[in-house]
């Protein structure tokens, strides 16, 4: 399955844009995968926790990473791991968009 940047899927909010490609509609039973374009001094959303484990790769940009009660700065090319249930988020410190990866193991539902 091979999924191409397109602006019909691309999501538009008011922070920036997020783009789906892995994920179920392509058959992705355990893995998730967007690309997040986040204007500066932004956010795409506050800093959160879930089960299942994520990884963000800093693409393009300045960031500053939340793990927990930490605060950290975060450069292009680099990784941020977020294990489950531990508070984490990526905030826009430069002043030019920032892109990002996000890849993620979803949630399993209780049976």
């Amino acid at each position: 399955c091979i999924i191409s940047w397109n602006e019909a899927s691309a999501r538009q909010h008011d922070k920036g844009i997020m783009h789906p490609f892995v994920g179920e509609s392509c058959g992705a039973n355990q893995l998730r995968l967007h690309v997040s374009v986040i204007n500066p001094g932004e956010a795409a959303h506050p800093p959160h926790q879930h089960a299942g484990e994520e990884i963000i790769f800093l693409l393009e940009g300045r960031g500053e990473a939340t793990i927990g009660d930490e605060k950290h700065p975060m450069q292009p090319m680099s990784a941020l791991f977020c294990p489950e249930h531990v508070m984490h988020g990526l905030r826009n410190s430069g002043s030019t968009p920032i892109k990002y990866l996000v890849i993620r193991v979803p949630e399993i539902p209780a049976t």
